[in-house]
Order: structure tokens, then sequence, then C-alpha cells
């Protein structure tokens, strides 16, 4: 009973953070917020009733915190209304701190509690895709299809980190090994079903690190997750910055089926690139402020109204959004975020612990090209677990 009871706080506390897309405008959605307001101010009362120890959580959890004071930061500088800013803050500390606090206190039967909510929330999503494909359960604004989880883009946050948590409690006998291949396979399914090149991408790339780590542990070599970083983060310049795809125009269009704008994402990256100049240190400050979903605009013809309407866009790319909003005083805290998670993940001492965090490294490098993977907190449940398998795992440094 005592388990139970536990494991339904746990629940309490963090469900709601785990909002669905598909209910999006719904009475559902309001109730859904007003059940992750009460959850924060539960989380408060659970993180005082747990203060002695929480000093002794991963420094990522406070770089967290400092990522969203600094957005705050910016946007006061810029003059604009903060309110958005601080409530995010505060959601979003309770958030990170419970996990951690979680994790840190019960370890891998913490860990497994959140395989449990990803793995419903994986199923739920395929379930959707299978049922109603190509149309989704709702439209969103962009008429783009929106299945359980999210739009096609950003399924890949709650894929990875999921695909991550699995393997590691798979090799720490948590998992059964058909739930986890059943599991394995149902998540690539619907991201490919989906359709999204990101996604898929991410996928592939994932796949084939750990493919090139098999090999590589055959001759005894050690696997660096910083060289993922590396690889993720020179991709990301030489696409952005370079624009080397247009050398590859050919091998995208028969690969994915776009053209070397990738959907029109370099016109907004020149728009970000250009808004980057004007205020590096401190951005523009966040467009929610305003009730503006993004800095970054595109013409689209209304047939409506019979004109061309300026619709407002993110960067679709994670770097560029940061700086865009929250210049240099906000990206420094988000790499110095992948910086701690890579510090902490580095005292692992089974090397196929290592092997799936750089994997799943790399394909969020590769998906923040093009899109944005926060603030999904999926990601943060991976930073954060990701930081605490030193401290959880059995010991077993057998080979790769």
């Amino acid at each position: 009973m005592k388990i139970k009871k536990k494991k339904l706080l746990w629940f309490l506390l963090v469900m709601p953070f785990f909002y669905p897309n598909s209910i999006a405008g719904t009475l559902v959605a309001t109730i859904w917020h007003q059940w992750r307001m009460l959850a924060t101010f539960m989380s408060i009362i659970y993180i005082f009733q747990n203060i002695k120890i929480i000093r002794n959580l991963e420094k990522v959890t406070w770089l967290i915190i400092i990522f969203y004071i600094m957005q705050i930061l910016a946007t006061g500088i810029n003059k604009l209304d903060i309110a958005f800013d601080c409530k995010t803050a505060i959601m979003m500390s309770c958030f990170v701190i419970v996990i951690s606090l979680i994790v840190y206190k019960e370890g891998n039967e913490g860990i497994l509690f959140f395989y449990q909510i990803s793995h419903v929330l994986i199923w739920l999503n395929f379930l959707s895709v299978i049922l109603f494909y190509r149309n989704g359960l709702v439209r969103d604004s962009y008429d783009t299809a929106v299945y359980f989880w999210s739009t096609k883009n950003h399924i890949i946050s709650l894929t990875v980190a999921y695909l991550m948590i699995s393997f590691y409690l798979f090799y720490e006998g948590y998992i059964a090994k058909k739930k986890y291949w059943i599991g394995i396979i149902v998540s690539i399914i619907a991201v490919f079903f989906m359709g999204s090149s990101t996604a898929i991408a991410a996928l592939v790339v994932y796949g084939s690190f750990i493919f090139c780590c098999k090999i590589c542990g055959k001759n005894q070599r050690v696997v660096n997750m910083k060289m993922a970083v590396v690889i993720g983060s020179l991709v990301d310049i030489a696409i952005v910055v370079f624009r080397i795809q247009e050398r590859l125009g050919g091998i995208i269009s028969t690969l994915f089926g776009k053209d070397t704008t990738l959907t029109g994402r370099t016109g907004l990256w020149d728009q970000a690139l250009e808004l980057m100049r004007i205020n590096p240190w401190f951005g523009k400050g966040n467009s929610y402020a305003l009730n503006q979903y993004g800095w970054l605009t595109m013409h689209f013809w209304n047939s409506r109204t019979q004109t061309l309407d300026d619709v407002y866009f993110v960067s679709h790319n994670q770097f560029l959004e940061i700086m865009v909003n929250g210049g240099l005083i906000c990206l420094i805290p988000f790499i110095g975020i992948f910086y701690w998670m890579i510090r902490s993940a580095q005292r692992i001492e089974n090397s196929k612990y290592k092997m799936t965090i750089g994997a799943a490294l790399i394909a969020y490098f590769i998906a923040m090209i093009t899109d944005l993977i926060t603030p999904y907190e999926s990601v943060y449940l991976f930073i954060i677990v990701a930081s605490y398998i030193h401290k959880c795992e059995n010991v077993d440094v057998g080979g790769i």
C-alpha cells in the first residue's frame, strides 16, 4: 500500500507536465492546465519536505532552472511583460527538481516509473497514428495533423528519451525482452508513419551511432559522448550557416522529398541570423510575452480575405531560437546543461549506457537543426535520468 501511495503521489506531481497536444483547445486541456497548477503547488510542498537533500542534486537540474531565469531577464531587459516567463520558470523548476528528487531518492524504481509513463504515451500515440493515419486526431492552425502526443516533428523528443530509458532498464533487468522490443518497434513505426523528415533523420543517426559504437567496441575503443555533441554541432553549423545542403539537393530530394530550403526553413534562418546581430546578448525577449508564436514571419495567401498575411514562426532551429529570444545569456546555460549532463554520464561504468546516451545526444542535436526540442518535458527527463545513471547502475563493465 505504501508503494502504491508513493507512486500515486509521483503521478499527481509529474503527469500534468506531459501534455498531449491533441487535447489543445478542449475542455480536457482546461482541466489539464488546472491540474498542472495544482501539481506545481504540491511540488513546492514536496520540495520543502526534501529540502535537506536538495544540495545533492546533479548540476544539470540547476542549469535548467538558470536557463529559465535568464529568459526572464532577457524579456525584462527588452521591456516586455515577464509574467509568462515567470510562470513558466516556476512550473518548470518544480518539474525538474521533483524528477531529480524521485530519481535521486528511488534510483531505478524512480526511472522505471518514468519509463512506464513514457511507455503508455508511446502506445497511445502509436494507436492514434494507426487509427487516424494522415488525418490525425485534430488539425492545428497550420492544418498539420496532430496525433495523440504531437505533430510529426515533435514526436522525436519523446521517442529518443523513451529509447534511451528503455535500453538502460532492459539491460538492468527491469523490462522483459518481449516488452522491450515491442516498445522499441512500436515507437519507431510511429515515427516513420508520421512522416517527419526531421524525426526520421534523427532516428537514423541514433541507430547509426549505436552501430558504429558496436564496431568500435570490438577494437576496445572508448565511447565518447563529447564526440556526439561535436558532430551534431558541426552538422548544425554546416547546414544553418554554410548551407551545405545546397550541394546535396538531389540526395535530399530523393530521400526526404524536400528542396534545399528545407520547406522554407532557410528563409527563417536568415531572418533569425539578422535578428541575432541586433542584440546578441539579450535577444528580443520571449515572443510569447506578446501572445505571438515566434518573431519571424512568412507570407501566406489567405483565401478567405484574398490577401497575403504575415504568419509568425519560430526559428525552426533550437540554437537560433534561443539566441533570438534570449541571446547569449540564455544560450550559455543551455549549452551548460549538456556539458554537465555529459560530465555526470562520464562516471557511468557500463559502456553500453554511455553508448545509448551518446546516440540520444546526437539524435537530439540533429533534430535541433530544423526544429525545437524544448520546452518539451521529455527532453528534460532524458537529461536528468542520464545524469543519475552512474548512481543507479548495477555495475557491469562488459564490452559493447
